[in-house]
């Protein structure tokens, strides 16, 4: 049984994420900020602050076969009447990069040499399409960026595991617009539709995934070629 450790996993997509991957055959391994999962959708639960170092011994015994980052805030989201980039405070886009990009290397940095020394192994990063620099706008500075660096950390890996032989995949995945607290009832779309694509997506060979962006089953793809900015007529 492959075992799957998925950050964020105490409500929205997290816990979707899970009772997916369960559904799939995985034993499930999760981590959040709250002192326990909120349900029976995981299999074993570390309370888990990561803007904090990684304790040596989070699941140390573990073989983990696939890494799901799926933790994030969206601290400067304009809907709740706070998204201008002059308005943002140090303090949220130190927070928002501690989560978004400092918390997912950290895990990344664990277990992705585990996956390379075995030759197998999946790393997904929970990402946006706000996180491609061609739909940068003036508002949301703080997560946009974040979920541009982490682009940029998936690729890094899935440059790792194209050099190295084996079963190895590293891709970015966005869900979407969905119902959660961060998408807000307002959302278009459930959770679990996109939680089960990201799941099929796991079995997708190495060779069709590493190194890709996903939205939903189809590929997102990362930024265009040219100006990002208009000339003013």
């Amino acid at each position: 049984m492959p075992t799957a450790l998925v950050s964020g996993v105490s409500r929205g997509l997290g816990a979707h994420l899970c009772r997916a991957l369960r559904a799939a055959g995985h034993r499930v391994l999760g981590v959040g900020l709250s002192p326990s999962p909120g349900g029976d959708h995981v299999d074993d639960y570390r309370a888990l602050d990561l803007r904090e170092p990684l304790a040596d011994d989070l699941f140390a015994a573990e073989d983990v076969d696939v890494l799901v980052n799926n933790a994030g805030v969206y601290l400067d989201d304009p809907r709740g009447g706070y998204g201008d980039l002059f308005s943002l405070t140090p303090d949220d886009l130190r927070d928002t990069f501690e989560v978004n990009l400092f918390g997912t290397a950290r895990l990344v940095q664990r277990y992705a040499p585990r996956m390379l020394a075995r030759g197998s192994g999946r790393i997904v990063c929970v990402s946006s399409g706000m996180g491609r620099l061609q739909d940068a706008d003036g508002a949301s500075f703080a997560y946009r960026s974040s979920k541009l660096a982490a682009n940029s950390l998936v690729l890094s890996v899935a440059r790792h595991f194209a050099e190295a032989s084996g079963d190895l995949a590293a891709f970015a995945y966005c869900p979407g617009w969905i119902r959660t607290d961060m998408g807000t009832p307002d959302a278009p779309n459930e959770p679990a539709p996109a939680a089960g694509d990201l799941v099929r997506l796991l079995g997708v060979p190495a060779g069709r995934s590493n190194g890709r962006f996903f939205r939903g089953l189809d590929e997102l793809g990362w930024d265009t070629r040219g100006p990002m900015v208009a000339d003013a007529d």
